[in-house]
């Protein structure tokens, strides 16, 4: 009788088991170089995708797998599930490490726009003390609308000549918290932070609903996910409310009972304090920790207690800032909920969401569904968390389908708190339906499914260029830098997007020219002129062509068709209404780093 050893069926199953670990290495190198070209002993070995060398991979491995001995089969089907789930908290610690390093160094440093200006400038208004901007000066003003005209970005008038912020106040206070100690950079960790988060606490969600095998899968998923990473590289609230929701969730299934309750009601609270409108979500915790058999009903309600005792001084909070910003305890600073809110915008979002699902992270995102069909398994608790769950995600799509509709893809960053869900549960469902054929296809079928989903959202991120965005988003502080050392004290900025990185970066005041009156944009000019220093107009190239149309037939608008005084490479121009300032060629604004 031959030696195992000598069977040519087993020696052609290592070949091509080696070959596997070749192709898995090149795609590995794929993903994380973007693709390569070399020369091996003279032959050019190139590979600008993941897909295709990863199914080779898998394919090798189940080929290598059939003709190996039965014998050896049988410790592959026992030890490769065992493996992948010794390496599971390995691969979601690696995971949201990658996240935080990536989202560090290539995330925005800067403050520009409407969010991310809102967010910041609100941080140190609550170092400071006073969440009220005071402009006495727009009490003089001649035009219309004086007050409006004055408010940047991000803001809204109040009373006697102020503007306050219209964002909530969970993120900047978070921010306040972290600046306290890092400095300006601390506003711009939060994100980063709040991603490497959001990754773990995935991990943790699929523990508790099927094991580690797919707590970790799911984490792969969220942490290459197309939205979750554009979010994370702004200075914006989706990723953190996110995190905290999630956290939530998976805080008030640990063992010390009143001790969970409480942490996960303090998670509760900060999300809400972060993103009010998701305020309904508090529901799905409550009801976990409601939902245990194991407890008795006493018990459970002490839980509960202990639990809303916990959230309730961030719903306050939240309260007490809209009743001293904007007048009443239910209004935001959005204004009233009709003027978000409206049954026509049912439809449009019943279309855009699931569509936009479908281009960032494939069909794959759907499978999550079929969790409501999986049997009950070993665990009966297991089958009530996927429910649970699948209500959560239905929950959250539900605070968003009668709110405003939106064009852009990225919009999806409102429904992120869903994600890790969905994930979980279609890692879950993935598993379960592997299980039917042996742990060996189990495992395999695990990890085809997780390569087709890295694949599909690394390649829609590198499409729309997505870690470029903090590079992009640095206009903003290299305008505001320009300005403060070559526009004179005293200067007003007529400005649109720059409405506020100006503000914050050269102290100087800005006039928005979508709130100025359009009748009145030469005596504007001239008014300033009497008051200050001669006006500059900051305008990005977009909002040129708006520029014209608005204020048509006034003669200042032909101060955008001068060579304009600075130029950024990023489209932005800087015009001097003053005609012997303008330079030809213009000079260039330089590009800056770091968070001052």
């Amino acid at each position: 009788m031959n030696e195992p050893s000598a069977n040519p069926l087993r020696r052609t199953s290592y070949l091509i088991s080696t070959l596997a670990i070749l192709l898995a290495a090149i795609a590995i190198a794929s993903l994380l170089s973007g693709g390569f070209s070399l020369r091996v002993f003279g032959l050019r070995v190139s590979s600008h995708g993941v897909l295709r060398p990863a199914l080779f991979a898998l394919l090798c491995l189940g080929v290598a797998y059939h003709w190996m001995p039965v014998w050896q089969r049988g410790i592959v089907s026992t030890y490769a599930p065992r493996m992948l789930r010794r390496l599971a908290p390995w691969v979601a610690a690696a995971a949201a490490s990658g996240v935080l390093a990536l989202c560090w160094v290539y995330g925005t440093r800067a403050a520009g726009g409407s969010d991310s200006y809102g967010y910041v400038s609100q941080a140190r208004l609550w170092l400071g003390g006073d969440l009220h901007v005071h402009q006495a000066f727009a009490a003089v003003v001649p035009w219309p609308n004086a007050d409006w005209s004055f408010t940047p970005l991000g803001y809204r008038p109040a009373a006697n000549h102020t503007i306050v912020p219209t964002y909530a106040p969970g993120l900047p206070l978070l921010m306040a918290m972290f600046m306290t100690v890092l400095g300006n950079c601390g506003a711009f960790i939060i994100t980063p932070l709040a991603g490497a988060v959001l990754v773990l606490s995935t991990f943790a969600l699929g523990v508790q609903v099927s094991g580690r095998a797919t707590g970790a899968l799911a984490a792969l998923l969220t942490a290459s996910s197309p939205t979750i990473l554009l979010m994370t590289l702004w200075p914006m609230s989706d990723v953190p409310a996110a995190a905290f929701w999630t956290l939530s969730l998976v805080l008030n299934r640990r063992k010390r009972p009143y001790a969970s309750a409480a942490l996960s009601g303090i998670a509760a609270g900060l999300a809400i304090l972060i993103r009010p409108n998701l305020a309904p979500l508090i529901v799905f915790p409550a009801v976990l920790l409601m939902w245990d058999p194991a407890s008795r009903t006493r018990a459970r309600m002490r839980r509960l207690v202990v639990f809303a005792l916990a959230c309730v001084p961030f719903v306050a909070l939240v309260a007490l800032v809209n009743h001293a910003l904007y007048g009443s305890f239910f209004m935001s600073g959005y204004g009233d909920a009709s003027s978000i809110y409206a049954w026509r915008n049912l439809r449009p979002n019943l279309a855009r969401y699931p569509r936009w699902l479908w281009e960032t992270q494939g069909a794959y995102v759907f499978v999550f569904l079929l969790a409501l069909f999986l049997p009950p398994g070993p665990r009966p608790e297991s089958r009530r968390l996927r429910w649970i769950l699948v209500a959560y995600i239905a929950g959250v799509f539900g605070c968003y389908l009668f709110y405003v509709p939106f064009d852009d893809w990225w919009y999806l960053r409102f429904v992120i708190p869903a994600m890790p869900a969905m994930f979980v549960l279609s890692m879950d469902a993935i598993w379960h339906t592997g299980a039917r054929f042996g742990p060996a296809v189990q495992t395999a079928v695990a990890v085809v499914f997780t390569t087709l989903s890295l694949t599909h959202a690394i390649a829609y991120a590198k499409l729309h260029s997505i870690v470029e965005i903090g590079e992009g988003e640095q206009k903003y502080a290299d305008v505001g830098r320009y300005l403060a050392r070559e526009a004179p004290a005293g200067t007003v900025v007529i400005s649109g997007l720059h409405s506020g990185n100006i503000r914050l970066y050269a102290g100087l005041r800005t006039l928005r020219v979508d709130s100025l009156d359009g009748a009145w944009l030469d005596r504007a000019i001239d008014y300033l002129k009497s008051t200050g220093p001669s006006p500059y107009l900051v305008l990005e190239e977009s909002e040129i062509r708006n520029f014209r149309e608005r204020f048509a037939g006034q003669q200042a608008v032909a101060l955008v068709d001068r060579p304009a005084l600075a130029v950024h490479s990023r489209h932005v121009y800087v015009f001097s209404s003053d005609s012997r300032s303008a330079f030809d060629p213009p000079r260039t604004i330089p590009h800056t780093k770091g968070c001052e």
